[in-house]
């Protein structure tokens, strides 16, 4: 069973309001080098001359860096001074956003993608703070305010790097990013507080006592599990989005694209509500909910292909069912462990990258073999797989509630 700790085994001071929302933006900031590629693909694929299957690589390595930063890297914050690693970890997205600008081919913009995702974890440092320096009763709210920052930050990162694209083509897409990271290095300098480790176990230590926790407590492998697949759905939807609009009915580019993020980003500040909806009616419970709103988006986006308006609002719906999901999950496997917060997060944002780095893979393969009803069909079969999961999950917490006399959507 899992609960949340007591006031008194918070190991940080409580973090004042502005300060979480200051590490919300700090995280959207740096988010940005990740996914600012997905609008400009098709500009990569005539400029490089390759094919869609093959350019997808270059957002499903960022992903997969990202999936390996989070395993090799954040296990870390629960050793050193996060603030060190936040800071160290700007620089090299800097150097790394230069290389992709430099990149002479596909296969070195792949590589420099990979090494760039890997840098980006800065946002899951941050994440781990907000919840240590809150109160039990706030977490999910604070957990919410960061995991805001972090989708408003994917999303409206999307819009400006479509515009840039389309004016400037795809390569200053990663010069705005390197010039970006140099005033965001500073602002964390300035304001982020220094971190305090909870452990002296050495680096090799942290990285085996990932599986006993991943093992011995089942709210975190579903937590794990369960949100893979809906990132899997999050970023099938997204990477193939300028392919739809360009090869659509439309004939869009990939400005459009990324003015998609605006609309996105209405759904995005769900992780905000949702952080309170699960401080209030339990984790389990907004889960649910989650799967169910994410598969009802892409019911809506199967008529996308045709319809304005179903693009539209499957996409609000999207954000909504994807960050309540993630704010849920990730605060009901963080309730497991307060001293390993860094660990679990490791855990947890791995397995959801892997997802999603699996899902851009798939997708781009689906996308070229039978278009957009490939990438509704594979939406939809994650979305029952996730569901599957979470019912047999629950089967299990009401079982253990009856025994303990406890209230099964915390279990």
């Amino acid at each position: 069973m899992s609960s949340l700790p007591k006031p008194s085994e918070i190991p940080h001071a409580i973090a004042s309001r502005g300060k979480i929302v200051m590490m919300a933006i700090i995280a959207g900031a740096v988010i940005t080098n990740l996914y600012c590629i997905q609008p400009v693909l098709p500009l990569i694929q005539s400029g490089l001359q390759v094919d869609l299957a093959t350019v997808d690589l270059v957002a499903g390595a960022a992903l997969l860096g990202f999936a390996t930063g989070l395993a090799l890297l954040l296990p870390l914050g629960d050793r050193y001074d996060r603030r060190k690693l936040v800071l160290g970890q700007i620089a090299l997205s800097l150097i790394f956003a230069v290389a992709a600008a430099l990149a002479s081919g596909i296969w070195p913009l792949i590589i420099a993608s990979f090494c760039l995702g890997a840098v980006c974890c800065v946002p899951q440092q941050l994440v781990p703070f907000a919840a240590v320096m809150s109160l039990p009763g706030d977490r999910g709210r604070s957990v919410g305010t960061v995991v805001s920052g972090i989708m408003v930050g994917i999303l409206l990162g999307r819009t400006i790097s479509g515009v840039i694209g389309a004016a400037y083509g795809w390569r200053a897409v990663y010069w705005t990013e390197a010039a970006f990271m140099i005033p965001v290095g500073i602002a964390a300098a300035a304001l982020l507080p220094r971190g305090t480790p909870s452990t002296n176990l050495s680096y090799g230590r942290l990285l085996a006592s990932l599986w006993p926790l991943a093992r011995d407590h089942r709210p975190i492998r579903e937590s794990m599990m369960v949100q893979a697949l809906l990132w899997a759905c999050f970023n099938a939807f997204w990477v193939n989005l300028a392919a739809l609009l360009a090869n659509g009915p439309w004939h869009l580019g990939s400005a459009w694209a990324g003015g998609f993020g605006i609309i996105g980003a209405a759904g995005a500040l769900a992780a905000t509500l949702g952080g309170h909806a699960t401080d209030r009616l339990g984790s389990r419970r907004v889960i649910a909910a989650s799967i169910g709103i994410v598969m009802l988006a892409y019911l809506l986006l199967a008529g996308a292909e045709t319809s304005i308006i179903f693009l539209v609002i499957g996409v609000i719906v999207l954000d909504i069912g994807v960050q309540s999901g993630l704010v849920s999950n990730q605060t009901r496997a963080f309730a497991v462990d307060p001293k390993a917060q860094g660990r679990i997060n490791s855990l947890y944002m791995t397995a959801t990258f892997s997802g999603g780095a699996i899902g851009v893979s798939i997708s781009g393969w689906l996308m070229t073999r039978f278009g957009w009803s490939g990438i509704v069909g594979f939406g939809i079969a994650l979305g029952v797989v996730a569901a599957v999961i979470h019912w047999k999950g629950n089967a299990s917490a009401k079982e253990v509630s009856a025994n303990l006399k406890v209230d099964p959507h915390i279990v």
